[in-house]
């Protein structure tokens, strides 16, 4: 999970910033950031790591962040520089407390049940909108959750980018209140 500080919505004109770094051609542009993003997730994803995507993103938003300082000076393949950000991103990642996860199949019934139960409760405690958003943000698998998370971002007037910050900072808080729910079912 990334840290609650460093989750902030991308502005739009550090987005368009970003794409035009990227190309001068918008529709090119969006390609090469198209490109770089699912890039930036494979290697993340043969790295092992569980939440490619989120990191990738991450990855995105400090770039376009410290465009504005970095753009007239740097020199090179943009594709690279995107990459060093990847890096440093995925080791903060890696040095971060590991949080329980939730039961893995062969798990015994009995702590799943204690999981589900936890999610529940969880669950209930978050606001109707919230609720809403992150059951509907992972409701679908494959293309139909891209279709999905597209709809979802336009009915909320926001990008898919935020979209995913906010779907993440709910995550965040439903794992912080499962493994305290787990903790105190356990004594």
């Amino acid at each position: 999970m990334l840290p609650a500080r460093k989750l902030q919505a991308l502005k739009q004109e550090d987005f368009d910033r970003l794409l035009s770094w990227l190309d001068p051609d918008a529709d090119r542009a969006g390609l090469i950031y198209e490109k770089i993003r699912w890039r930036l997730i494979a290697i993340l994803a043969s790295r092992g790591c569980p939440i490619p995507e989120e990191l990738a993103d991450e990855t995105i938003d400090r770039v376009a962040r410290r465009l504005a300082d970095i753009r007239e000076k740097y020199i090179g393949d943009t594709a690279i520089y995107f990459l060093g950000v990847m890096n440093n991103v995925h080791h903060e990642f890696l040095r971060r407390p590991v949080l329980s996860r939730l039961p893995e199949r062969d798990q015994d019934p009995e702590a799943k049940e204690k999981t589900y139960a936890c999610l529940e409760r969880c669950l209930a405690k978050l606001t109707a909108n919230s609720r809403r958003t992150i059951q509907r943000y992972y409701a679908a698998d494959k293309q139909a959750k891209i279709d999905l998370r597209k709809r979802i971002a336009a009915e909320f007037g926001i990008t898919a980018s935020t979209l995913r910050l906010r779907a993440l900072r709910i995550r965040e808080k439903l794992q912080a209140c499962i493994d305290q729910c787990l903790q105190i079912e356990t004594f």
